[in-house]
């Protein structure tokens, strides 16, 4: 089986954020005397729409409340220098190079994209773009991989997914790809949730030009499969 395109979650596998998004919501959590768990941020923070976490935990606040939330959000993300995972800019300039097609779907924000994209110095990557105000219901639905496979004009079974996160696996699951765990600790879980492999950052992943044509890559997704990438002509 052919693979036609690659679409990739952003926090935690284009860039390493987990400690951010902590210390964000536990610095929240806090000034509203909310106690959040290991088990909340996996479910119901990392990965997940802001507005998802702010219906779990803060449906007490009023709507000024929940603004000034999401207003130092803006703020917060938009001044955080960012770095990126091991070995995923190179990763991503091969299949550049390649013309072969590529998707950012987060649960994130266009100006948290904007950030990140400018100072990795990718702004001209990706050949679609899906942030959470693309879509009416965020990860764990399957909604913005389905929506990227739609505008990249690819089946949907054929396309690769690159996550981090529980809820971000699920939706990749749900919405018919091959998913991909990156995660440097706990992969199990993302085993268990119906990641097909999981490998530590893109420095265990390879890409290879094969014989049948310039278009043609073979994956190597550490020593577990290697795959076959040619996008539909």
């Amino acid at each position: 089986m052919f693979y036609r395109a690659i679409l990739f979650d952003m926090d935690g596998v284009i860039v390493d954020t987990h400690q951010a998004v902590t210390d964000f919501w536990q610095r929240w959590s806090k000034i509203h005397h909310i106690e959040l768990t290991s088990t909340d941020f996996h479910q119901h923070i990392y990965g997940c729409p802001a507005n998802h976490t702010l219906d779990v935990f803060f449906s007490h606040l009023t709507s000024t409340e929940r603004q000034a939330i999401n207003t130092d959000m803006v703020t917060y993300e938009i001044n955080q220098t960012y770095t990126a995972v091991n070995g995923v800019v190179p990763f991503l300039r091969t299949l550049q190079a390649q013309n072969f097609p590529i998707a950012l779907v987060t649960s994130g924000e266009h100006w948290k994209v904007n950030a990140v994209l400018t100072q990795l110095e990718l702004e001209h990557v990706f050949t679609v773009t899906v942030t959470a105000s693309d879509i009416k219901r965020g990860k764990p639905q399957p909604d913005c991989y389905l929506l990227a496979a739609e505008r990249l004009d690819q089946p949907v079974e054929q396309c690769i997914v690159f996550e981090d996160a529980l809820s971000g696996v699920k939706a990749a699951v749900a919405a018919g790809t091959l998913c991909v765990g990156i995660q440097p600790w706990n992969g199990h879980v993302l085993l268990q949730a119906g990641a097909r492999y999981v490998v530590p950052d893109f420095n265990a992943i390879s890409l290879q030009v094969s014989a049948n044509g310039p278009n043609s890559l073979h994956l190597q997704v550490g020593s577990a499969a290697s795959l076959s990438l040619q996008p539909r002509r």
